[in-house]
Formats: C-alpha cells, sequence, structure tokens
C-alpha cells in the first residue's frame, strides 16, 4: 500500500503506524471473513430446516422448499445491482449499509409466524445480501497489493466456503435441539461484531476513490478485453461443473455408502477444513509455480478429487476427496478472483459484481445437467461426467492462463 508518512518522522513512528495500518486491514479481513461467512451460511442452513420450517407455517415441504428460490434469485440478480452502487458511493459504505440491513432482515425471519410474510422476508435477506461478497472481494483488491492479494482472497474465501458447509451442518443441529427460528436468531447477533467493524472502518476509509468512469463506459472497458471473457467464462464453467457435482455428494453418501445425514454433513465439513487449509497455503505455491499456474492446478486436484469418489466407492474416499477438493478449490478459484480484481482497477466493483453473477449462473444451471445425467446413467455415471468435466475445465485454464507471463507487481 501507498504510505503518506513523512520521511522526517521517526523510525519508530513509521513502524508503529505501519503496524497500525497492518492491524486495521486485519481486522477488515477479519470482518469481511465473517460477513462472508453468514451470508453463505445463512443461504445454506435453510435446507435441513425445511420440514421444520414447513410443519410450523403450515405448508407443505415443496411449498416450503420456494423460500430457497426466493432468497437465491435476488441474490443473483442484485450483485449487478451493488458493483455499480459500490464504486459511486464506496464500498466500505455499500458493505455497511448492505450487510447491517442483511442482518436486521435475517434476525426479522426468526419472528414470522406466516409463509407469506417468510417469503416475503427471504427476498428481502437476499436482495442484501447480495451486496457482500463481490464488494468485499473489491475492497481487497483495493487494499492488498497484488503479491498479498492471492492470500487475502483465499483467506476470504476460505470463510465463505466454510459457511456454506457449515451452514447445512448447524441448521441441522440448531433445528433438532432447539428451534429453526434460533438459527436466524443466532446469524443476526453473530453479524453484530462484524457490523461494529464495518463502522469503525468507513472513518479509516473516510476518503475512499470512487469510479468517476460512466457506468456504460466502465461495461465497455471490461468487455472490451478477450481476459475479461475468458475469466468470466472460466469462473461460470467453475460453477457449474464443480458446485454443480458437489450438489450430489450428500446423495451419493447416503445412497451409495449408506451414510446418515449427520455423518455426511461432517464430511462436508472437511471440504471446508480444505479450502482453510488451502488458504495458507497459497503463498508458497504461487512462490513454488507462480500465479497464472494456480487455476491449472486447482483444477487438476478438483478432478483428482471427484476422480477418488467415482473410482473407489469407499467412506476413506469420499473423506480425501473432501479434503481434495477444498484445498483445489481454495487454489483455482483464489487465482481466478485475484485475476477478477485487476480487470479494471478503476471500477472493481462493477467487475466483480460480474464475476459473481457468473459464478451465480454456473452453480444455478450446473445441477440441471448433471441431474439430467444422473437420470440418464446414474449415480456412477454422473461421478465420472463430474470427473471429466472437471478435467476438462482445469485443460482450459491451462490454455488461458497457465502460458501467460506473470504480471509485474502493482501498488494498490
Amino acid at each position: 500500500m501507498k504510505s503518506d508518512l513523512s520521511p522526517s518522522l521517526p523510525h519508530t513512528t513509521v513502524q508503529r503506524d505501519t503496524a497500525l495500518g497492518r492491524n486495521v486491514l486485519i481486522a477488515l479481513l477479519w470482518a469481511l471473513g465473517l460477513s462472508g461467512f453468514l451470508v453463505n451460511a445463512d443461504n445454506r442452513s435453510l435446507s435441513p430446516i425445511l420440514p421444520a420450517v414447513a410443519s410450523d407455517l403450515h405448508v407443505g415441504e415443496s411449498t416450503a422448499g420456494l423460500l430457497i428460490t426466493a432468497y437465491s434469485i435476488p441474490y443473483g440478480l442484485f450483485q449487478l445491482f451493488y458493483g455499480p452502487l459500490a464504486d459511486r458511493i464506496g464500498k466500505i459504505r455499500t458493505i455497511t449499509l448492505a450487510f447491517s440491513l442483511f442482518a436486521i432482515s435475517t434476525f426479522s425471519c426468526s419472528f414470522m409466524s406466516s409463509f407469506n410474510w417468510m417469503f416475503v422476508m427471504r427476498i428481502v435477506t437476499g436482495m442484501f445480501a447480495a451486496g457482500i461478497i463481490p464488494i468485499a472481494l473489491a475492497q481487497i483488491g483495493d487494499s492488498f497489493p497484488i503479491q498479498e492479494r492471492p492470500k487475502a482472497i483465499a483467506f476470504f474465501m476460505s470463510m465463505s466456503t466454510s459457511g456454506q458447509a457449515l451452514g447445512i451442518v448447524i441448521g441441522g443441529i440448531v433445528s433438532q435441539f432447539v428451534s429453526w427460528k434460533m438459527l436466524f436468531v443466532m446469524t443476526g447477533v453473530l453479524a453484530v461484531p462484524a457490523v461494529l467493524l464495518f463502522f469503525r472502518q468507513r472513518s479509516t476509509h473516510s476518503v475512499e476513490e470512487k469510479a468517476l468512469i460512466p457506468l456504460r463506459e466502465r461495461y465497455r472497458l471490461i468487455f472490451s478485453k478477450k481476459r475479461s471473457w475468458a475469466i468470466y467464462a472460466m469462473i461460470f464453467l467453475e460453477g457449474a461443473t464443480f458446485f454443480g457435482a458437489f450438489t450430489f455428494l450428500g446423495l451419493y453418501g447416503h445412497l451409495s455408502l449408506g451414510l446418515n445425514f449427520f455423518t455426511i454433513g461432517l464430511l462436508t465439513a472437511l471440504y471446508s477444513a480444505g479450502a482453510f487449509g488451502g488458504s495458507f497455503l497459497i503463498s508458497v505455491m504461487v512462490r513454488k509455480i507462480g500465479q497464472p499456474q494456480m487455476p491449472l492446478f486447482g483444477g487438476l486436484l478438483m478432478a483428482l478429487g471427484y476422480g477418488v469418489i467415482w473410482l473407489l466407492p469407499t467412506v476413506t474416499a469420499l473423506t480425501i476427496g473432501f479434503v481434495l477438493l477444498g484445498v483445489g478449490y481454495s487454489f483455482c478459484h483464489s487465482a481466478l478472483q485475484t485475476f477478477a480484481t485487476e480487470l479494471l482497477p478503476q471500477a472493481r466493483a462493477t467487475a466483480m459484481s460480474v464475476f459473481a453473477f457468473c459464478l451465480f449462473l454456473g452453480t444455478g444451471l450446473g445441477p440441471v445437467w448433471l441431474g439430467e445425467v444422473y437420470d440418464l446413467t446414474g449415480m456412477n455415471g454422473l461421478l465420472e461426467a463430474s470427473t471429466l468435466s472437471t478435467l476438462l475445465f482445469a485443460i482450459l485454464c491451462g490454455l488461458l492462463f497457465a502460458r501467460r507471463k506473470t504480471e509485474s507487481p502493482k501498488t494498490v
């Protein structure tokens, strides 16, 4: 980061101010990570509690399933709204506003006693949740220099993906032993520390550079680059291949290996552990193989994870597969995110909102085509298709990015 410290200041003062700046960045990263965790946990935790929600709200389980749709559709669409907004009014201000309203709306869900009002509140929650993750990535791009950015992004991503996996486990446990409404209370309460940190960060980032480029020109600049098309295409394919297959691993564990859903939830948490552990290896791997090689290497690890699960139908193989998928996804996805933060530095939030929207489309369409594969060929055919499609994705990443020379370091 650029420093405004005067060279006449004593060396101890410079050290103290530098340490203070690093502490502010670390606090910001933890606040962003917690917000990503809670947004994804809130999204995923609803699945295991649907029977309890349906019973309490006096609707069928299929009708209760519409609550997931009520959240996911505005969550995907409004990401395109928050990117330009953040470039206009400031990223920290946008995150603070969106996350505060997310916390209030998700807490309010615990008071809903009718399905119609619950449906409305899930729409509202999804609208505000959309303003967190893509804007957080853009803020990380602004706050961390290019050399440190992959590790920071990987940490944020590991926290976010942990929310996806642990949300399912936590949702099931809380619904089983307490009440499904307590889940929304917990999410709202746990959001308070991050909200307070964001309000403190607003004063630190009060002089935040905002995009002065007109919105139409921003999109023209982004899509005039071949690299933008390559990155957005790859993130769409990553969502379709990786998450499309990941959706069915719980079903595989239950039908093919005879595991109960609690055990499956615990095994799924190993994916989060792999992603979290992988985030601490990012810097080492970048030094060894280079940033342009990371999507290829991560994609190959993901293909290996699916391959192990496909070829060795055992609980041990599923366990190993989950860990490989977590580490591989951490390597691949953090690299693609890092690439995307440099597409338009003058308007990072706009570029990252398109990135997040492409991922949303991929994760939405992936289960659809793999569901067709499952209906036609069964679980073994689905795992085979998942392995081969992920391998093809890795090869495409290699062709598009691996031969590109490492960009010179930039000061952000």
